[in-house]
């Protein structure tokens, strides 16, 4: 059991005292034999854009349902950002569970985790259980990571939708992406990644230098990470900075996991908010996955591929990629049975989206920005009988400092959009992935295998 160690403000004052607010309360990563819990304290003070932090201390009560619960974590330490991580679970146990912070309750306060039925609102979760058959390996994806983006949420061009970052956090996708790359480095053994487009802002030389000497410092390219373009990563008129450093305009990557895994990265880009996918790319998509149609195959575009993203977007079918891709991709990997997932970011949501097809192997999942809230990368770790999803948010004290006050981007909304569902972050599919290999990679400890 841990709490993340953060520099925050004092602890309450007189003006706040007793008017402390528990509130964005997340059941945020759920293993099989883990949970993270998140909260924020701040004052009970309307009128202000973004409210006033307020440091306090830290504690959570757990126990199965239908049992008692027991105190596991009481930390006095004054505290803003309050992340919890429980270990020592049972896989496939429902539990129930108390956050509070001064004797305030922790409460929900973003749509998805106010639903009738939610882990927030319940204040019960159930862990993860693994899939059959033996452990083969794990791969991790990380997208929108916008290195040299100055404000987060500019959606209406002037008026005033964004957030702007403090100075210390100023350069935020860069410490968003590397405080990622280390926990994926460190913690969780440098997995395969998948750096999913919207790399760079607006693919300018320097800000595709700055990407590139982050990924090469988690290793090598095409063995140990692949990059794909997305919207903002687009060539500039004559120029494509993004090409000299990474790879050309609409060309299809596929990279080869030691378990036997393909991973099959395409262009989605077009030059706008929306995507497409050319002939000429069609032609390489279809031609790998002729040689072997049953291989077990991660497919992954910038842009979500599926009519149930486009329409539920707030941003429209304009913003996805075109219908006719859409569909035309989707029938390619039907008669490629092997693919069995398709990851794409670009929404910055976590969501788990419904294939337009009814007998395709495939599931379409968007995953949630990197460089600002809900701010972290997935791990997908891969077993004979299926796979598992977990979401995991960064845990440096300035990103999460910034990653709170990114949440109130587009006019506070953007996070009640973004977040997901706790089972949208974490959850188990069953498919025939018997093909693969064990990689030789250590097993992942909260898989508690």
């Amino acid at each position: 059991m841990s709490t993340a160690t953060i520099d925050a403000p004092a602890a309450a004052d007189s003006f706040t005292r007793g008017r402390v607010l528990a509130t964005d309360l997340e059941v945020l990563t759920v293993t099989p034999t883990s949970v993270v819990i998140s909260w924020v304290t701040h004052a009970a003070r309307l009128g202000i854009a973004i409210p006033k932090p307020v440091a306090v201390g830290t504690e959570v009560a757990i126990g199965p349902v239908g049992g008692p619960m027991q105190l596991v974590h009481e930390d006095p330490t004054p505290r803003v950002y309050h992340v919890v991580e429980i270990t020592g679970l049972e896989p496939g146990r429902t539990y129930q569970f108390q956050a509070s912070s001064e004797g305030k309750l922790a409460a929900a306060a973003l749509r998805p985790t106010r639903v009738v039925g939610c882990c927030e609102r319940t204040r019960q979760f159930t862990t993860l259980t693994v899939p059959k058959g033996r452990y083969l390996t794990t791969v991790a994806v990380v997208n929108d990571i916008h290195i040299g983006e100055r404000r987060q949420g500019i959606v209406l061009g002037a008026l005033p939708t964004s957030v702007c970052p403090r100075p210390d956090q100023a350069d935020y996708p860069r410490m968003m992406c590397a405080a990622a790359l280390d926990e994926l480095t460190g913690r969780h053994g440098r997995p395969l990644l998948i750096a999913n487009g919207d790399i760079t802002y607006d693919n300018t030389p320097e800000q595709n230098r700055i990407a590139r000497k982050l990924l090469d410092g988690y290793g090598t390219e095409l063995v140990d990470w692949v990059a794909t373009r997305g919207n903002h990563d687009h060539p500039r008129r004559d120029d494509d900075p993004f090409g000299d450093y990474f790879v050309g305009y609409q060309q299809a990557q596929a990279v080869s996991e030691p378990s036997g895994l393909r991973v099959l990265a395409m262009d989605s880009t077009r030059g706008s908010g929306g995507g497409w996918i050319l002939p000429g790319q069609y032609a390489q998509i279809m031609a790998e996955l002729e040689t072997d149609p049953q291989r077990p195959t991660l497919a992954t575009t910038h842009h979500p591929v599926t009519t149930d993203a486009a329409w539920s977007s707030a941003s429209g079918p304009q913003f996805m990629l075109r219908g006719r891709d859409r569909l035309r991709l989707q029938l390619i990997e039907r008669q490629a049975p092997g693919v069995f997932l398709h990851l794409a970011g670009h929404t910055h949501r976590m969501r788990r989206d419904r294939a337009d097809l009814a007998d395709t192997n495939a599931r379409y999942l968007e995953n949630a920005a990197c460089a600002a809230y809900p701010g972290g990368y997935s791990l997908i770790h891969l077993f004979e009988g299926g796979y598992l999803v977990n979401f995991w948010r960064v845990s440096d004290p300035t990103a999460l400092q910034w990653i709170y006050r990114s949440r109130w981007q587009s006019l506070g909304i953007g996070a009640h959009l973004m977040l997901g569902s706790t089972a949208d972050r974490n959850h188990r599919v069953d498919i025939d992935l018997s093909g693969l290999r064990p990689s030789g990679r250590t097993v992942p400890a909260e898989l508690g295998i």
